[in-house]
């Protein structure tokens, strides 16, 4: 195993169960709660929509943080990494608090505006203002993860998220059952988790060896800098789960039946996905301290080893999920309807993982590279491809298969278009605006002497 090679499997193993603890853990919540009522587990499933979307929005803080600092690393420089860090925990707590606000007086109307039925409204809108609490705490998070990140280090953010994710269970058992606060007790117990996770990153900061201090607050450029990157990630993160809601309406249109296997396939497409992130989270780690050293051979040859991690990765899945198929889709259904139709598409889902695994494996070479624009692009574009298809299944009666078939072709697209930018060298290019600020660099120098 080349030194690569082994770079590659350290820095993703632990990413990979880190990106598995948070679903995992929230598996206990929603058992816990469940045995608490009907109404109440409907909210809580309501209101973690809810926060799923404000981790959408606000997920540019750890895919911006890791890049612009893996850069600055690989160039040398961490004053600028550390500033970097500095600017986006600055940047995490104005979002966090105004978030919070947003979230506090507008929880009841984000209920009923979501269509929620008269008994899930109290517990959802209970569950959201508690959680409100601990907005700033989650987007705090999200720059630690991004330092760590960049630092190569992702072995400290997985401890970290594994003690709080146990902290936050057994927690939530006892204030839900143990004391009767219900939906509020599984709240609190997620706000102490964030308050964990912020702790223990800023007492571990000092692993990373980069200087969070006397860095001011950030300048207009490095703000723009930040908005741009947010926006391509949104536009990018956001097109795509447009485009799988866009089937995922499809299939409700067409019967329960249909709608029912789509589920389970989803769910069994978003654990992949999960999966395979973590050979990305590396690629985008390693790809950026080669382009910061200035080293685009190096860049290129990871490119090619993660593109590597992804095929081989996806074909192993897809071999699974064909061997099981007779099993696995009955861990998430019993019903014997709903297990034909799957059947009849579940050999579609299981073989595209071949297209997907090189998919979510070049997203992160091209994060590594900053070229977040043009991921924002060709995913819209990819998106727009498997919703209208979707659409079109839905109005011809084309089934289950048929809607997998759309979301293979948004996925097809989205890996012809990434091959086709790796083999070009504008990917090695982009982005190097956002690492250093060169006033700011001045002006830290001039604070020193």
């Amino acid at each position: 195993m080349s030194s690569r090679t082994r770079r590659l499997v350290a820095l993703s193993i632990p990413a990979v169960a880190t990106l598995v603890a948070d679903p995992l853990m929230g598996l206990v919540d929603t058992a816990v709660v469940g045995r608490v009522g009907a109404a109440q587990l409907g909210g809580l499933g309501l209101a973690v929509a809810v926060f799923a979307a404000v981790s959408w929005i606000f997920n540019f803080l750890v895919f911006g943080t890791t890049s612009t600092v893996a850069r600055a690393v690989g160039a040398g420089d961490r004053e600028a990494a550390g500033r970097r860090v500095s600017h986006a925990g600055q940047v995490a707590v104005v979002l966090g608090v105004v978030s919070a606000a947003v979230l506090l007086l507008a929880a009841p109307w984000v209920v009923r505006g979501l269509g929620a039925v008269d008994e899930l409204i109290d517990p959802a809108v209970t569950y959201l203002r508690i959680r409100a609490v601990g907005v700033p705490l989650l987007l705090l998070g999200f720059v630690g993860h991004g330092a760590f990140r960049g630092v190569a280090d992702t072995r400290t953010p997985l401890a970290i998220v594994v003690a709080a994710n146990l902290v936050n269970a057994g927690l939530t058992v006892w204030l839900v059952l143990g004391l009767g606060l219900g939906i509020a007790g599984a709240a609190w117990a997620t706000v102490v988790g964030e308050l964990v996770v912020v702790v223990a990153f800023a007492g571990l900061m000092g692993r990373t060896r980069l200087p969070l201090a006397g860095h001011g607050r950030p300048r207009r450029r490095e703000l723009l800098a930040l908005v741009v990157v947010s926006r391509d990630l949104v536009l990018r993160t956001g097109g795509l789960l447009a485009g799988l809601l866009a089937i995922s309406a499809a299939a409700a249109r067409i019967d329960a039946a249909t709608a029912a296997g789509h589920q389970v396939l989803y769910q069994t497409f978003m654990l992949i996905s999960f999966l395979m992130d973590g050979v990305a989270i590396a690629g985008q780690t390693l790809v950026g301290r080669a382009l910061g050293a200035g080293d685009v051979d190096e860049a290129r040859a990871l490119g090619r080893s993660v593109l590597t991690f992804g095929v081989v990765g996806g074909a192993v899945v897809a071999a699974v999920l064909l061997a099981g198929a007779g099993v696995l889709p009955r861990l998430l259904t019993d019903d014997p309807v709903v297990l034909a139709t799957v059947a009849g598409a579940w050999w579609l889902a299981a073989v595209g993982v071949v297209v997907n695994g090189p998919v979510f494996a070049l997203d992160g070479v091209l994060m590594g590279a900053e070229d977040f624009a043009y991921l924002r692009t060709w995913t819209i574009v990819a998106a727009v491809v498997g919703g209208v298809g979707g659409q079109m299944v839905a109005v011809v009666g084309g089934g289950l298969l048929g809607l997998w078939v759309a979301v293979q072709a948004m996925m097809v697209v989205r890996l012809v278009s990434l091959l086709l930018r790796v083999r070009g060298p504008a990917w090695t290019r982009t982005g190097k605006g956002l690492v250093v600020d060169p006033d700011a660099a001045a002006d830290d120098r001039r604070q020193s002497d």
